[in-house]
């Protein structure tokens, strides 16, 4: 089934989505696609078109969408988020480090974006900085265990074994499963 050309970009675009929704995503795409050609500055479509292409693991395409959506909206902490964490899959750790910035300088309860600053941060090689981080994600999202792996493998590179136990105590309350992954990981110990 063909869009009608008359049918303005705002109806193509909630076709598009719910086309997603019924996990028609080729053809959401291709209407999402429609949707910019008729108007380029429709930010969430550009949006929608990067999540697609992200799930078909086409990461260079999607963080191009997910830039066009921030540029065309920067005040959009999901898109500034969205498009840092194309790049940091990308393995692009400072660019994503600007985008995710701007997405906390509009949002500073976003866990997700302070979780992926201290991600970036580790890849490249700023430890230190990466520690407050993951502490204000862990604080943002208290039953999140992956902030307390990623402290704790910090704490075990700078062979701080009382910090790394407290860790390790905190995620078991939170997840035993990431807990042993510490346990195994960083030789961390209760006793």
């Amino acid at each position: 089934m063909t869009v009608n050309a008359s049918v303005g970009p705002t109806l193509q675009f909630w076709y598009a989505r719910l086309l997603t929704r019924y996990r028609r995503k080729a053809r959401a795409l291709e209407v999402f696609r429609a949707v910019v050609r008729d108007q380029p500055r429709h930010h969430r479509a550009w949006s929608c078109i990067g999540f697609l292409l992200a799930e078909n693991e086409q990461l260079e395409p999607a963080a191009q969408a997910f830039e066009r959506a921030r540029a065309l909206e920067p005040r959009d902490g999901p898109a500034n988020f969205n498009a840092g964490y194309m790049l940091q899959r990308l393995g692009r750790h400072a660019q994503a480090l600007e985008y995710f910035g701007c997405a906390l300088e509009l949002d500073r309860n976003m866990g997700r974006a302070w979780y992926a600053s201290g991600i970036s941060l580790v890849r490249l090689g700023q430890l230190a900085d990466a520690v407050p981080k993951f502490e204000e994600a862990a604080r943002l999202q208290p039953l999140d265990p992956r902030p307390g792996y990623q402290l704790a493998a910090i704490w075990h590179r700078h062979g701080d074994l009382d910090k790394l136990r407290l860790e390790y105590e905190r995620v078991r309350k939170l997840d035993p499963r990431v807990a042993e992954r510490i346990r195994l990981d960083f030789g961390a110990n209760p006793d």
